[in-house]
C-alpha cells in the first residue's frame, strides 16, 4: 500500500475528516490530508459528508462535486465551510473548532444540492452559535463563487512554458493571472479573475505572436483552460493537471487549417511561498522577440528572500534569486538584474494607471541587449 500527502484548499481547510481506505485522519492548519494512492478520498464534518475525489496533491470543492464553480452544490459546500471558520476570516484559512467538530457528530446530513441551505442548515447554524459563542454568517452563493474562483485562480497562477508541434512547431509560455486589471482590453476599470494570455513562437516560421488576454480559467474539476486567440489565428486550450502540468494540450489555427498538440509545466511557483508573483517583459523601444521578450515567476519567501526564473520566448531559462525590502524588490541572475516596485495589496496609487487595485508590480530589467520594461501581478497563495 502506497500513501501520499495532499491539502484540501478553499482556502486552506483545517479540520476536516478524511478516510481513505485504512487511512484516517484530520487537516492541519495546512489543509494537509494522507490518502492511498489510486483511492477515493471521502471528506466530513462529523456526520455531515461534504464529498469525494479520487486522491490527489490538491483537492477543492470542484473535485468533490465533478462540477464548477456556478454549480449550486459546490457553492452549497464553500458557504458550509465559511461558516464553520472560527474567526470569520477566510483570508488566513479556515478552521473547524474542536468543539464543532465533536458536536457535528450528531448533524443530520444537509442535501447541498437545495436552493434553500439556510432552511438545511438553520439547526447546525445555531449549533455553531452555541459551541463557538460566535454568530456564524452563511455567505451568498456569489460570494461563494467569488472566494472559490479567487482561490482557485491564485493556486493556478504563475508561469508555465512548454512547446507545440503538428502542422506548426515551436515554443509556448502561459501567463496565468490571478487577477488583471486592463481597460484597453476589457472595457472597463473591473479587474478580471482567472485571466490567461501567452506569448507563441513558431520555430517553423520564425515567428512571434502574442496571445490577448481573456478571462481563460473555468473552475472546474478537470482544470481546463483556454489561453486565448493569437494573433495569427490559433487557440490553444489544454488542463492543469495538480496546477502544475498542462496536459491534453491541442491548438488549432482555422484560418490556415492547421492544428496540433503541446504540453507544459509551471515555472517557480513553489509551495512556502507567501506571494507568488509572475509578470511579463520585453525590451524597450522593440517588439516582441524570440530572444527578448519573455516571462518572469518570482516567489516571495518569509523571509523576505526572492527566488524564481525568468524564461525567454525562445526558451532560454535563467534561475533569479534577491531579496524584498519594503515595497522593493531586486533580482538578479545570468547578468540581468530587474528592479520593482511591489505593490502586495493594490493599495499603492502611484502603480493605479497600470495597475488599479491589483496588487502587483511594475520595474525594469537591464541585461545584455539593454533595459526592458517589466510589468506583472502577484496574489497569495494558501
Amino acid at each position: 500500500m502506497q500513501t501520499a500527502e495532499g491539502r484540501f484548499i478553499d482556502a486552506v481547510v483545517e479540520g476536516l475528516s478524511f478516510t481513505s481506505g485504512d487511512q484516517t485522519g484530520v487537516t492541519d492548519s495546512e489543509g494537509t490530508f494522507v490518502y492511498e494512492v489510486g483511492q477515493n478520498i471521502t471528506f466530513s464534518v462529523g456526520a455531515v459528508e461534504i464529498g469525494t475525489a479520487a486522491g490527489s496533491d490538491i483537492i477543492s470543492p470542484v473535485d468533490l462535486t465533478g462540477s464548477n464553480s456556478t454549480m449550486p452544490d459546490t457553492q452549497n459546500i464553500v458557504r458550509f465551510l465559511l461558516m464553520l471558520d472560527s474567526d470569520g476570516d477566510s483570508s488566513n484559512g479556515i478552521t473547524i473548532s474542536n468543539e464543532v467538530q465533536l458536536m457535528a457528530e450528531n448533524w443530520t446530513q444537509p442535501d447541498f444540492t437545495t436552493d434553500l441551505l439556510d432552511g438545511e442548515l438553520a439547526s447546525i447554524i445555531a449549533d455553531v452559535m452555541a459551541v463557538d459563542n460566535r454568530i456564524p454568517v452563511l455567505p451568498s452563493a456569489m460570494e461563494a463563487q467569488a472566494h472559490l474562483e479567487g482561490t482557485l485562480a491564485c493556486l493556478t497562477s504563475g508561469v508555465f512554458k512548454g512547446t507545440f508541434s503538428g502542422q506548426d512547431n515551436g515554443t509556448f509560455l502561459l501567463w496565468v493571472q490571478h487577477e488583471r486589471f486592463d481597460p484597453l482590453v476589457f472595457g472597463d476599470d473591473t479587474p478580471r479573475v482567472g485571466v490567461t494570455s501567452a506569448l507563441v513562437f513558431s520555430t517553423d516560421e520564425n515567428l512571434v505572436s502574442g496571445v490577448a488576454p481573456q478571462q481563460g480559467l473555468s473552475f472546474d474539476s478537470e482544470k481546463l483552460f483556454i489561453s486565448g486567440l493569437v494573433s495569427t489565428g490559433a487557440e490553444f486550450t489544454g488542463e492543469l493537471v495538480d496546477y502544475q502540468t498542462i496536459t491534453n494540450g491541442s491548438w488549432q489555427n482555422s484560418i490556415f487549417n492547421e492544428s496540433g498538440t503541446f504540453s507544459g509545466e509551471r515555472l517557480a511557483g513553489g509551495e512556502g511561498a507567501v506571494y507568488r508573483l509572475s509578470g511579463f517583459f520585453n525590451l524597450q523601444g522593440f517588439g516582441f522577440t524570440a530572444d527578448d521578450s519573455g516571462l518572469v515567476a518570482l516567489d516571495i519567501m518569509t523571509d523576505n528572500s526572492v527566488t524564481g526564473v525568468m524564461v525567454t520566448l525562445r526558451g532560454d531559462e535563467t534561475p533569479l534569486t534577491g531579496t524584498r525590502t519594503g515595497n522593493d524588490i531586486t533580482v538578479s541572475g545570468g547578468g540581468n538584474s530587474f528592479s520593482l516596485s511591489f505593490d502586495p495589496d493594490g493599495s499603492d496609487s502611484a502603480n493605479d494607471l497600470a495597475l488599479g487595485t491589483t496588487s502587483g508590480f511594475l520595474g525594469t530589467m537591464t541585461g545584455a541587449s539593454g533595459t526592458s520594461d517589466v510589468i506583472g501581478t502577484s496574489c497569495q497563495p494558501d
